[in-house]
């Protein structure tokens, strides 16, 4: 499976102040490179860590 099917059309933030408002309490911001900014459930950040996405906030901040 490649990154553009596991991440669909979820919107790339490249802030991470932006993707931290907008997701919700039981969502991850995962990014790749530090530049650009995901917003992502648990179960679909787990199948993104072998692709080298880190979670950079996790649910709850």
């Amino acid at each position: 499976m490649n990154i553009s099917e596991l991440l669909g059309l979820r919107f790339p933030y490249d802030n991470l102040i932006e993707a931290r408002v907008d997701k919700s309490p039981d969502e991850l911001v995962v990014s790749d490179n530090g530049r650009t900014f995901y917003i992502v459930s648990r179960e679909l950040s787990d199948k993104l860590k072998p692709h080298g996405y880190e979670i950079v906030v996790t649910d709850g901040e």
